[in-house]
Order: C-alpha cells, then structure tokens, then sequence
C-alpha cells in the first residue's frame, strides 16, 4: 500500500506525537478508560474530526464491531482489502492472542485540510499471554467531506506489517483426573490401552483362552464375555475393557497371541474398565464448529476435545487447565521474527467424586439389557455413592482410535438410547410412590388421621361418575379389607388414596397433591451438576377424577429418579431436602484444595412431626408386614430398611417398575443411604424393582462381598439370562 509521502510538516508533527505520548504515558488512567486528547495540532477543526473517526474506529474494534470498522476505511484500502477478509484477519489475531478484550487511550491528533494522522495507546487483555501494550499511528484521508482510515495490518500491532503475520504455538496441559471418592480413578489422560475382540477373527481352538484371559484382566466372567462374543457380527469391533500400560502389562504377551484380539495403544482421555459411571462423567468430543471460536481464544488448537455431557462438560474449565502457547511474528516462510508474548500452561485439577466406584460397578453390571435407573445417596449429605443408568456405554468410543466406528454409531440409533441418562434426565409417572405425598397431603390438611380407617375393597365408585380398581382385583388377590391409613400404605391400597383424591378436591383443595408434590421438591431440578430434567407436577388436578388418579401418582404426574431420591433422604433424615452432589473436591496440580464439598439443605419437608412419623411407620411396614407390598423382597435382608413399591401405567407398553427407600442401620462408621431403582417398563416394582433395592443395599453394607440374591434375570450374580420373572404372593406395585 502506497505510503503518503514525508514532508517537513510530517516529521515536525511526529517529533511532537513523540513527546506528547512520552508525556501521555507518564500520566494515570484507569483500566477501560478512553481519555480524550487535548493535543491537536494544526487544523484544529480538522484534527478534531480525524480523531472521531478513530475513536469509533478503536471503540468498534473493541465490541469486535467489524463491519462499523470497515465502513471507516477509506476507498483505497477497501479495494485493497474485502470486507470479509479485513473481519477474518482481525478474527484471526484475536483467536491467535487469545483476546479477551481490548482498552485503547487516544493520544493526539495533526490534520490539515485533506489528511490527518491520529495517535494512539491499545492494550491487549489476554486471556492466556501476558497482557500487550502497543502504541501505533493511524494515516486518515478526508473523502467527500468524511474523514477515512487509509488502513494497513500495522494498526493491529505495529510489528505486523504486510510481510509479517502472528502465529500462536499452542501447549497443551495434562487433563485433570476423575476419582472416585476413595481416590481410585474413573478417567484419566495418559498412555492407555484398549483392548477388545473382533469375533471373525477368532480361533474356535483358543477361544477359552480368550474368554478366560480378557475375564483375568476386566470385571467380566469369562461365561458373560463368550455371550458377549457370540452376539457380536463377526466384522464387528467389540471393546472388553481400559487399561493403563502398567495394568495390561503382565498380560500383554499372552494377548499378543490371541488372533482375533485387538490391542489398540492411545495416549488420550481414558475410562477405566470401560466406564464407570459413564452418564456421570460424560466424554470427549472434538469442539462443535459454533464453539470454537470461543476455545480458539481461550488458546485451545482447533483439534483438540472438550468435555460434551457430563462431569467432563460441567468442570471443563478446571479439568481442562489453562494452556500455555507463544505469540511470535512470523514472515512469510513461517520463520520466527518476534516473540510478543509467552506463557507456561498450567495442569487440569483432579476432580474426586463422590462415587463408590466399587458399587457403581457392581450396580451397573446387575441390570443385565434392561432399561432402568438406580440412586444411592447419602441421606444425611446428599453424597451421590452411585448413579446408575442402563444401558450404559463405553465413553472411550468417542476416541475413534480405539473402536470402529459401527459400534459408535450404534449409540445414536440403538432404541434404548445407552446416552440417555435415565436417573437425571428420564422422566416418569411415580406411580404407587407418590402415596407419601398424598398420605401428607391428607394429614397436613386434616382430611384424616393416621389411625382413620377405610375397608378397602377391589373397586371404588369414584367421583359419581367412575369405577377405579385396586391392584388386588387384577392379580386374583382378595380385597385388603378394613385398614388405617398407615396400613393403606403399607398395603398400596389404591381405593384408600382414591378416596382421599376425591376428597381432597371436593373439600375446596384441587391444588393440595401439587402443592405438597412441590414441597417434596417434584417439578423443579435438584441442582445436582449434571443435566437433568424438572419433570412435571400440574398446578391443579383440575377435575375430580384427576385428584383421585393423581393419588396414586397418575395423571400428569412426571418425575426423575433423582428427585424421589432426594425426597426419600428427606423422609429417612428428618425432612431436610439435600442438594444432591456427586462431587467431593477439586484439587489444583499444586495440592490446593479449589473446591470442597460442604452439605446444602434446599428446603424441608412441609409436614408434621406427627406425619412424617406416620409415612415412616407405613414405609417400615411396606417390608416388615407380610401384607407389606415388599415384604417377600426383603424377607432375610439383615439390614434394616424401609420403602415403598411402585408399578406406574404407561401409554404403551408394560407399567413401570419402582423401589424406593432407605435403610435405618444408625451405624456411625457408614452412613444411611436412600436406594430408588425405576425399570422401563418393567412390570411390579415388588418383582422387577426392589431385588435390585436391596442388592444395592447388600452391596454397601458388605463392602461389595454380598450381592444380596439373584436378580430376576440372572441365573448367578452378575450374569444374565432372559428376564422371566414369577409374581410373589403379596405382588402388588
């Protein structure tokens, strides 16, 4: 670009811009604050005028205002440059400083009648480098009566020039580890080692030593991975587990030798035996094409990944570090001219869970291909010690290096949707459980008494206008007779909780069950860190019939497991509804503890003592009676619990299977935990729900040595076969 050629004027003017800025400099001025020059030299009309221009100009860059700052361009630079080029290459320097905003400070102005030059002062926040200060000289042209910007890449930083353009070498910092809360790791970025089987390739003669070594080195039985294996297509890439060099190592020549086994080597993010608690921690993806600008100034490459879903996603920044990198001016050739700007990067914190990585292993192999959820949390904290939700997947997928990518996109088309988290995010009718809430419902507004009593029969004409049945009617079962109200919970009788629907309402109360389902913490999030759904509790049941279909946790009822887990903390503590957490504590690189976890009590239980007592005793009895509806699920369990069974109708398909409660152990050393298990369509909650309530139980108490029974579905712990479940005698929910 043509230069305006040196007159005497020129020089005088720039010995004068020299001494104004030495002065300049020397004077305070807050951060962010554009000052206005008194220094104008010349025309004075015509300074004043040139240094408006530049004002907008500087202030526009500023918002990253591009297109205002291009229309300030004179017409020979326009023809010089477009206007998308001019905004790429300013987009371009911010991402290569990491820009996180600018500050400039006007200097002084010189004009005459047709040119200008104006001064001034820009600083550079950065958000990875060491911040840059640099003072340049911006040439203006007056054009029909409007003073241009004769414009040169220099006014982005005066080293530029047009021959020279800024380059940013990235460093990358280690990503921080997940633990769970016993320090084991969950997921790690180190040298890792996938291993896994493609079944075409393999030997019929060395298949048991297949499925006995990967059995040796995973938590798989060796019967369950040749299940795994034998429905498997033959071309397909089947991941058995993670592991790091050092716990593969002792195996790695018996592996070798095994056709058909693969052993992939990476050096990425890794999740120890193919994922714990995969929906908790999330994944990697490379950054979407909408984001990256925003990674590019926080000084990531454009290939790297960040968290997507999950723990991964919600702690991105702190496991992610902050990187290092260098901004050099380069020249054409890529050869180095400056160093403008370093910075050393800074190692990912450890993030430690509050998971039992022990019990989320055991939890998530027990559910065999059902569809379902399990929460166990601490009722006195809010500590998550397992979050469950089935299917599950393998996160290390997501790194192509390890898998083929069929077995990738099987997670996106498989009907079951594995990336669906269940416990957080699905959204179900409670069914039977949400008798708690009307049971309060009830008390609380003095409709009855715990002691009231109802002969509770197989039907109830309800509302004038319906007939609703007892799940005793369906099942064969003789009607439940005379019971209190305690007893009506402990029995799930269905016409009880009808006739305190009807009641409710046609005393003046159609928004009681909504009103007590929001103190119990339904319809909003838990605030737990990961994505999760609010569910949905109408205001009003509206009708008399919806009251009475509300009851029994019907209607428009919708609720997450994670919710019921809260509110069954609530019931076992006392009434205080924690916030649900599945984190422990961040930890920097150096050993500084940036986060820890403290409890948070987000609200009580809007009940009596004299209530809460009462749900206690019917939920005690739901496992302690005979008629309990749980009572044949619990029969020999040594640890003392309560709950609630629940069997919630669907629009299509099988009703939904529920458990939910808490155990009442006292035991100092090892705190009481609520337990909710849901089974998608599942059947009873007594049949399909509850084994897996109190294998969580047996888990916990036992340090994992107890599995608490057979599942329905399993012909040994851990290992499954076709689900075939029998009704129980008192089967109800």
């Amino acid at each position: 670009m043509t230069q305006p050629k040196m007159t005497t004027l020129s020089i005088t003017v720039r010995l004068t811009l020299l001494i104004l800025t030495i002065f300049l400099s020397a004077c305070s001025t807050k951060p962010n604050q554009v000052s206005t020059p008194t220094p104008l030299v010349g025309d004075i009309s015509a300074a004043s005028a040139a240094q408006a221009v530049m004002e907008e100009f500087l202030a526009a860059w500023g918002e990253e205002d591009y297109t205002t700052m291009y229309s300030h361009l004179s017409s020979l630079s326009q023809d010089a440059i477009s206007q998308a080029d001019f905004e790429a290459l300013y987009d371009d320097a911010a991402s290569k400083m990491t820009l996180e905003a600018l500050s400039f400070q006007l200097l002084s102005a010189i004009g005459t009648k047709d040119s200008a030059e104006v001064a001034f002062r820009v600083d550079f926040d950065l958000q990875l480098l060491s911040d840059l200060r640099r003072e340049n000289i911006a040439h203006l042209v007056r054009e029909g009566g409007v003073w241009r910007i004769q414009w040169e890449k220099r006014l982005i930083v005066p080293e530029m020039g047009e021959e020279y353009q800024l380059e940013f070498v990235h460093q990358t910092p280690s990503r921080g580890r997940i633990l769970d809360r016993d320090g084991a790791p969950l997921a790690a970025y180190e040298d890792a080692i996938a291993v896994g089987v493609v079944p075409g390739e393999m030997l019929a003669t060395q298949a048991d030593l297949v499925y006995s070594t990967l059995a040796e080195i995973s938590i798989h039985e060796p019967e369950t991975i040749q299940s795994m294996v034998e429905s498997t297509p033959d071309d397909w890439y089947l991941p058995i587990v993670t592991l790091s060099h050092e716990e593969v190592t002792p195996h790695m020549e018996t592996l070798r030798g095994l056709l058909g086994v693969r052993i992939d080597e990476f050096r990425s993010r890794y999740y120890v035996d193919g994922g714990v608690a995969p929906h908790v921690l999330g994944y990697l993806l490379h950054i979407p094409e909408e984001e990256l600008e925003t990674y590019l100034r926080k000084g990531y490459s454009r290939d790297e990944r960040i968290g997507s879903t999950g723990l991964e996603a919600v702690y991105e920044e702190e496991l992610s570090g902050k990187r290092g990198g260098s901004l050099y001016l380069v020249d054409g050739d890529g050869r180095i001219q400056t160093l403008l700007a370093a910075s050393e990067p800074e190692e990912g914190q450890t993030l430690t869970t509050t998971l039992d990585k022990d019990l989320q292993m055991r939890l998530q192999a027990s559910l065999g291909d059902l569809r379902a959820a399990v929460v166990v949390m601490e009722v006195n904290s809010g500590r998550i010690l397992s979050l469950v939700s089935n299917p599950d997947f393998d996160p290390n997928v997501f790194d192509l290096g390890e898998a083929d990518r069929d077995l990738l996109d099987s997670y996106f088309s498989d009907d079951n949707q594995p990336l669906f988290n269940r416990a957080t995010q699905g959204q179900y009718p409670l069914g039977s459980i949400f008798k708690t809430v009307t049971m309060a419902a009830a008390m609380e507004n003095d409709l009855y008494q715990a002691n009231s009593s109802f002969n509770c029969g197989h039907r109830l004409w309800v509302c004038d206008s319906v007939w609703l049945e007892d799940w005793t009617l369906s099942h064969g079962t003789a009607a439940s007779g005379q019971l209190t109200l305690v007893e009506g919970l402990m029995r799930s009788c269905n016409p009880w909780f009808y006739r305190i629907g009807e009641g409710l309402f046609n005393e003046g109360m159609a928004d009681a069950l909504s009103e007590m389902a929001f103190g119990y913490g339904l319809g909003e999030e838990t605030g737990i860190e990961i994505l999760e759904a609010a569910g949905n509790i109408p205001e009003t049941a509206g009708t008399c019939v919806n009251s009475a279909q509300m009851s029994i946790g019907q209607g428009e009822i919708l609720v997450t497991p994670i919710q019921v887990a809260v509110y069954f903390s609530a019931l076992a503590n006392g009434g205080s509804r924690y916030r649900p957490s599945l984190v422990g504590g961040i930890k920097s690189a150096e050993g500084e503890m940036t986060y820890e976890f403290k409890t948070e009590i987000q609200g009580k239980l809007p009940i009596e003592e004299e209530t809460l007592e009462a749900i206690r005793q019917g939920l005690q009895m739901v496992v302690e009676e005979p008629r309990g509806t749980g009572y044949w699920a619990m029969t020999g369990l040594e640890i003392p619990v309560s709950g609630k069974t629940g069997t919630a109708q669907t629009p299509s398909g099988n009703s939904h299977a529920w458990f939910a409660g808490y155990t009442r152990q006292n035991d100092p050393q090892r705190p009481d935990i609520a337990v909710v298990v849901l089974v998608e369509n599942g059947g009873e909650g007594s049949v399909m729900a509850a084994p897996v309530f109190r294998r969580a139980v047996s888990l916990y108490f036992s340090d994992g040595k107890d599995p608490g029974g057979l599942m329905p579905w399993e012909f040994e712990p851990y290992v499954t076969e076709a689900p075939n479940p029998t009704a129980t005698p008192t089967s109800s929910e």
